[in-house]
């Protein structure tokens, strides 16, 4: 997980009460983080020309350097030293509409677009007013360039700058490197007696906009609940794949030489498939990498309490035996079980 991410989730989970710590601090802008006050706090029936270049140049520079993260609702301004502080708040009027205007314009702020361009609103207790928070990660689609100004930036200390022209020549004359995360599929979950049987399919997806071979993972098991669950590994496509296993605690698996993955499309190397039943002494605790070539790698890990376990056990026994379960329900369970978001894991399997 990058800075700029980092900081996403840090705001997306604390909400209001980091948006406190960071004017109580004075917290300054700097390469991954910028203030910015509404220029009519989303008073008006669409966004503003103002936050709109706003926004596109933010997209511009975050994109073309090493990402970052907006937030809107704060005002700030400069101290003696020259550096930009949160001073107090400005908060938006309705945060949820202000976030569709912003998604709305996204498409049209910069060329090429920004897909990975992401906007949550932070709503303020009893109120509908709040903060927004844009998370733009580093592109692999850049340089973006700002629409009507025809001008690129970067993102140098807390300010977005025009991107020199030497600069600018490397941007463009660089060769695209390869871009792929893990993706999640998973098969609605069974019960044969006390068991309750799971499959997690675990996909590697070229997100970047050229074919990418020498495709990686390397999955790593740190904790599960042994005494009566299991939990092994299942290649999926033994032709393709080559790699290793170690005592059914580690997998580590390479694409053969020959195998290509075009943009935008994705490859399953395995297949976790999980048998829990009580007890449960051991939290779980999985760890994994997804890459190709040299490119830094995608980490991803999966894990649950104790007691989490044991409380979605119960729950899932009592719902099947009754038989008031949904569909879904079922569907849930395994990214539930190993601590997923429901948007990380495709329930259509």
């Amino acid at each position: 997980m990058g800075r700029a991410e980092d900081l996403f989730h840090r705001i997306e989970i604390g909400g209001e009460s980091i948006v406190d710590e960071y004017i109580n601090t004075r917290r300054s802008e700097e390469l991954f983080i910028d203030f910015k006050r509404s220029s009519d706090n989303g008073s008006n029936t669409c966004l503003s020309d103002n936050d709109r270049n706003n926004l596109a140049k933010a997209i511009s520079g975050f994109g073309n350097s090493e990402g970052g993260v907006l937030i809107w609702g704060i005002d700030c301004s400069k101290e003696k030293d020259g550096a930009d502080i949160a001073r107090y708040k400005n908060p938006i009027i309705n945060p949820s509409r202000f976030v569709s205007w912003l998604e709305n314009a996204v498409s049209g702020c910069t060329v090429p677009p920004h897909p990975g361009v992401r906007n949550i609103p932070i709503c303020l207790d009893g109120e509908d007013k709040g903060f927004v928070i844009t998370y733009i990660p580093k592109s692999h689609h850049a340089p973006h360039q700002v629409v009507g100004k025809l001008q690129y930036y970067i993102r140098a200390g807390s300010n977005f700058v025009p991107v020199p022209h030497m600069v600018l020549s490397g941007m463009f004359g660089r060769s695209y490197p390869s871009h792929v995360f893990a993706m999640y599929l998973v098969a609605p979950a069974t019960v044969e007696g006390r068991f309750i049987s799971s499959e997690l399919g675990i996909m590697i997806r070229n997100d970047g906009p050229g074919i990418v071979q020498d495709l990686y993972t390397s999955i790593m098991i740190h904790s599960f609940p042994y005494e009566n669950s299991t939990i092994e590994f299942d290649r999926c496509n033994p032709e393709a794949w080559g790699g290793f296993w170690s005592f059914g605690m580690h997998v580590s698996l390479i694409t053969n030489p020959g195998f290509r993955l075009p943009p935008e499309a994705q490859v399953q190397p395995v297949t976790l498939k999980i048998k829990i039943s009580p007890p449960f002494n051991k939290p779980i605790k999985i760890k994994g990498i997804a890459g190709a070539g040299s490119n830094e790698p995608y980490r991803f890990t999966f894990s649950n309490s104790i007691e989490n376990i044991n409380n979605l056990y119960n729950e899932f026994m009592k719902g099947h035996i009754s038989r008031v379960s949904t569909k879904d329900v079922y569907h849930k369970f395994t990214g539930k079980l190993l601590g997923l978001k429901d948007e990380d894991v495709d329930n259509d399997a």
